[in-house]
């Protein structure tokens, strides 16, 4: 009779794998023999091949990780420790996963651009640094994206975010979006933890939006970090739009300026209804959430009761505001139409091109668009005849 595979697993590494992982020591000791894995006093007491493998799946953490002689130490300097309502907040698995899965993405669309030697579209379009003047940038970027021409052609929140995004890929950045890790329903990304994220590249930039935002919330997180890329920054959104920290004021500052300009804004006040009507009315026209826009009227010294209408607005958001997890979206939308608004039209032209002329297995190109083999075809006849890609 043959015997099982044992694994002489660290301890150290499993206490870092619990620490790190989406499930607790309380969840775990249930289901594997944690305390002798600790303190093992024969062979048996060991992890099986097949336990460890398990164990890895529970906690999200990589299987190769758990056979390291030492504690694993992941690379993003950007991402392992961020302040969050001023406490040290280490990331979760699932931000980690994905922000992996985009950087994997990045790097393939960076070398394919590289091969294709032809025009990279983001070094031809102009730079910002945090000595300019934010009225200065704002500006410019309203000029770069077109901006005054964006509530022409969007009437509704989800046509704004689409038309903006759209602008954005045009100038060679890449805009993702997703709700969950990759296709796994169980593993929501929580917007209270990160709303956006962006990965500064000279050749191949990209932003990727948390689906479980708002739409108003997803505008601002967009016009957000393209900022961010515009600076040459990687950045991780998880503060608000009232934000202390001096970089991200100025960022703030350059985002409200595109969304809300002070002429429109005041131009568009009635003064024959009350403030929180006026609040309302603003926040329709620049589709911006009560909170922001309330801030800007702050800012502009709009009203005698901005704290008031601050407080007030703050409290109708946290009361009115559902967020929806992707698995609840997924269901009452066409299966194509969330897996297309998760890419980006030009990495999925891309990745298409690729499979087509044998240089990108099929099962790969599948992968990378987020699609099942049986699902690639059918997809990609929809990102062939699709102007641009639906919220």
């Amino acid at each position: 009779m043959n015997k099982r595979i044992r694994i002489h697993v660290k301890w150290e590494v499993i206490v870092w794998a619990i620490q790190h992982g989406e499930k607790d020591y309380s969840q775990l000791e249930k289901k594997y023999k944690l305390d002798r894995w600790q303190n093992p006093q024969k062979e048996e007491d060991y992890p099986t091949l097949k336990q460890l493998q398990n164990f890895s799946n529970d906690t999200k953490i990589p299987f190769v990780y758990l056979m390291d002689e030492q504690i694993p130490k992941e690379e993003n300097s950007f991402v392992n420790f961020r302040t969050i309502n001023n406490l040290e907040v280490y990331p979760s698995r699932r931000l980690i996963d994905t922000i992996h899965s985009m950087q994997t993405r990045q790097e393939w669309l960076k070398d394919y651009l590289i091969e294709q030697n032809g025009e990279i579209l983001f070094q031809s379009i102009p730079k910002f640094t945090f000595d300019n003047n934010p009225q200065t940038v704002a500006n410019k970027i309203t000029e770069l994206l077109d901006f005054s021409k964006v509530y022409q052609r969007s009437r509704t929140d989800i046509d704004t975010f689409n038309v903006i995004r759209k602008s954005i890929s045009s100038l060679g950045i890449t805009v993702m979006q997703n709700g969950i890790v990759g296709n796994d329903t169980h593993r929501t990304l929580d917007v209270n933890e990160f709303r956006a994220f962006a990965l500064y590249d000279e050749i191949a930039p990209m932003i990727f939006i948390n689906s479980c935002d708002s739409v108003r919330g997803k505008i601002f997180s967009l016009l957000h970090e393209l900022i961010h890329i515009l600076v040459g920054e990687n950045e991780i959104l998880n503060v608000g739009p009232d934000s202390q920290i001096k970089k991200e004021r100025w960022i703030n500052q350059v985002t409200v300026n595109i969304l809300m300009p002070e002429n429109v804004f005041k131009d568009y006040i009635n003064d024959g209804i009350s403030s929180q009507e006026n609040l309302k009315r603003l926040s329709n026209k620049f589709h911006t959430s009560l909170v922001s826009t309330a801030i800007r009227a702050k800012e502009l010294n709009i009203s005698d009761n901005c704290n008031e209408l601050i407080k007030w607005a703050k409290e109708q958001q946290s009361k009115n505001l559902v967020i929806k997890s992707e698995k609840k979206e997924s269901e009452k939308r066409d299966f194509y139409t969330t897996a297309l608004s998760r890419v980006d039209r030009r990495y999925a032209s891309a990745v298409i091109n690729s499979e087509s002329s044998g240089e990108l297995p099929l099962r790969t190109a599948a992968s990378m668009l987020g699609v099942g083999l049986k699902s690639y075809y059918n997809f990609v006849n929809k990102v062939l005849g699709i102007d641009y890609l639906f919220d």
